[in-house]
């Protein structure tokens, strides 16, 4: 009698097995993700005066909301300095960021609600830990 009871626990163990396994993904089933955009725990902000490269550090690969006089909405900076942004109201959109020492350079590419884009224009930057301001522009990571 022990023996049949150790083959009905082999048995039921691989059915088990099986039905896990029907259950399972297959690799080409999972989703595919890119890494950039895998949110990890938000670094923090470099504070006091802002050299190009604490710029790049902080931007790099980062999504922040963004608020200045009329406009809001979330941008994302790429490490090859492309960023891509959506402003509330208006749309998606991309351009080219570069940072000099104390200062954010940016240009927008056009759109349909920006039909020429903007030429590269430069704004002070700072940053007190927690945010980003680039001129009249908050940048809160996100």
């Amino acid at each position: 009698m022990a023996s049949h009871s150790f083959g009905l626990r082999i048995i039921t163990l691989a059915v088990a097995g099986l039905a896990l396994a029907a259950c399972s993904s297959s690799k080409n089933d999972l989703a595919v993700v890119d890494p950039a955009i895998i949110q990890q725990p938000i670094a923090p902000l470099p504070t006091g005066e802002l050299k190009a490269a604490d710029i790049n550090r902080a931007l790099a690969e980062r999504r922040f909301s963004f608020a200045s006089a009329g406009r809001k909405g979330t941008v994302t900076y790429f490490r090859d300095g492309t960023f891509e942004y959506d402003e509330t109201g208006k749309g998606i959109g991309t351009g080219i960021w570069t940072a000099a020492d104390g200062k954010l350079c940016e240009a927008r590419n056009p759109t349909s609600f920006l039909p020429k884009g903007t030429p590269s224009t430069c704004a002070p930057i700072s940053s007190d830990g927690s945010r980003l301001t680039a001129g009249s522009m908050q940048l809160i990571p996100i």
